[in-house]
């Protein structure tokens, strides 16, 4: 049983690749002891030549246009207007509004079918169109392989299964389970692509850079008399002088702490002058003492 699960496996994994598509189980596995019915049973996957006639093209289109408008917030709600009767939809802006200009940038995604039809309203809503470039991608041939490796996934999925319903061994099935797990990944992630392509095909995008130029006007400044800024500079300084007050205050206590360190300080060096004056007047009358006793005559 072992032997024919591991030409059963080998014959999927050939399958399952890209490059033996279009190959056939030899008749030579007969010989081999495998089920024959078991083999016969597998999908050939299609060729890619069936392929290319059933899928039309797959191209991604993409816009890049900027224009001038007279009036930004009357051509916006033209160009709001536009997106509804072309089912477009806003992905993001960046509006910048300036002395000079108001500007945005919106980045739309329209349906592929009314790509040129929503480009020719923007132009026409424009004063001046500064630049408009169209950008094309042909996925056509990575469609194709998508859809035909996601058909053969499928199919090797199925045959799996079946293998599995016909396998008795635990240490089998824990083999065709480990199989397909791996192969439900692969199909999930083929899935998750081509969802990802048919939306990119689907919609087209369009990078509009709409702006608004403004006419700059001067405006000066509004600068006061001397004498109100005499008066604007005496009361900032008294002002300033109340506050500087106020803040030698508010250390009320920091003023309490340095008075008592200070009299403390004034306490300890007065009483060690006078004990050095004490040292001083002690060794004077110890002197006095030793030169009288050394005067006195001896007998």
């Amino acid at each position: 049983m072992k032997i024919k699960l591991a030409i059963i496996i080998c014959a999927f994994a050939s399958i399952y690749s890209c490059t033996s598509r279009n190959s056939r189980i030899p008749i030579s596995a007969k010989s081999e002891g495998v089920n024959t019915d078991m083999l016969e049973s597998l999908p050939t996957p299609p060729s890619s030549s069936e392929s290319n006639t059933t899928i039309d093209k797959k191209i991604i289109k993409t816009a890049y246009i900027s224009i001038e408008v007279e009036n930004y917030a009357d051509e916006r709600k033209l160009i709001d207007s536009s997106l509804k009767q072309t089912n477009a939809y806003i992905v993001n802006e960046n509006l910048q509004n300036t002395e000079s200009q108001i500007s945005n940038s919106i980045n739309i995604k329209v349906p592929a079918n009314q790509f040129e039809k929503l480009l020719d309203k923007l132009s026409k809503i424009a004063k001046k169109v500064d630049y408009q470039n169209i950008e094309t991608k042909d996925v056509t041939e990575e469609y194709i392989d998508i859809e035909t490796r996601l058909a053969n996934s499928r199919k090797v999925e199925q045959t799996y299964l079946k293998l599995l319903r016909r396998t008795n061994t635990i240490e089998d099935i824990l083999k065709i389970e480990q199989k397909l797990g791996e192969i439900r990944t692969d199909i999930e992630s083929t899935e998750g692509r081509l969802k990802y392509l048919n939306h990119q095909v689907s919609f087209s995008t369009i990078n509009l850079n709409v702006y608004q130029n403004l006419e700059y006007k001067y405006n000066p400044e509004n600068t006061q008399s001397f004498f109100q800024r005499l008066k604007r500079s005496i009361s900032m300084g008294w002002n300033g002088i109340i506050t500087f007050f106020l803040f030698l205050i508010r250390l009320w206590p920091l003023w309490i702490l340095s008075a008592i360190g200070y009299y403390l300080w004034k306490y300890i060096v007065k009483t060690r002058k006078e004990r050095e004056k004490d040292k001083k007047k002690k060794k004077k009358l110890l002197k006095k003492e030793s030169q009288q006793d050394n005067q006195q005559p001896l007998y």
